[in-house]
């Protein structure tokens, strides 16, 4: 599971879900975000107890990993638009270099905003973890 998951997040941001000393922020944001993902939500379910969300810290855990995950998204995007307007752009071609260069070029029909961007990464990173 492990391989899998580093050889997706190497094909879609070129980083490593994870390290070999056990530490990569990206493989710790992913593993956060599905263990938010599998608890129980009493305020999805019964909405007039959604208080109980916010005493027992599941609200505040989901928008401070929510927060760190775009910040983290935001980073990635950026060092890629660094990239591409380097000469280093034909060395590493990930899934977000290959958007960035199609937008560039103007080959994508609309315009694509960093929180499309970021949103597509969303759902890659569900995907392969």
């Amino acid at each position: 599971m492990a391989a899998t998951n580093n050889i997706v997040s190497r094909c879609v941001i070129s980083r490593k879900a994870e390290e070999e000393n056990g530490g990569s922020k990206f493989g710790e944001l992913s593993r956060r975000v599905m263990v938010l993902f599998t608890n129980l939500c009493i305020g999805d379910m019964i909405p007039c107890l959604k208080w109980l969300d916010v005493i027992t810290g599941f609200i505040p855990r989901l928008k401070a990993t929510a927060a760190e995950l775009d910040a983290f998204f935001d980073q990635v995007i950026e060092e890629h638009h660094k990239a591409l307007k380097g000469d280093d752009e034909a060395d590493k071609m990930d899934f977000i270099s290959i958007i960035l260069q199609l937008q560039k070029d103007g080959l994508v029909e609309m315009e694509l905003a960093q929180d499309n961007i970021k949103a597509i990464l969303l759902v890659c990173q569900k995907l392969c973890f």
